[in-house]
C-alpha cells in the first residue's frame, strides 16, 4: 500500500516561521538531495542538527524526536 505524503503530519514542538534566501541553483540541489526525507524542511532540519551536534552545541540525545502521525484530512 502506497501512502500519500499529504496524509502524514509531523507532531512538532512550537516553532517560529523563518525564511531564508537561497540561490535557485542551491535550492534545486537541496530538493534533489532531500528526496529520501519527508520534506525539504525535514532535510534542512537534519542538516542543522547534525552540524550543531558536531560543534557540541547540542547533545545527540537532544536531537529533535519526530513522530509521524496520520492526519485526519484526506
Amino acid at each position: 500500500m502506497i501512502k500519500d505524503n499529504k496524509s502524514i503530519k509531523l507532531q512538532e514542538e512550537p516553532s517560529n516561521f523563518r525564511s531564508i534566501r537561497v540561490p535557485d541553483k542551491i535550492w534545486k540541489l537541496v530538493k534533489k538531495a532531500s528526496k529520501g526525507s519527508v520534506s525539504t524542511n525535514e532535510y534542512l532540519l537534519s542538516i542543522i542538527e547534525n552540524d550543531l551536534i558536531k560543534r557540541k552545541m547540542i547533545k545527540k540525545s537532544d536531537r529533535k524526536k519526530r513522530k509521524m502521525v496520520k492526519s485526519n484530512k484526506e
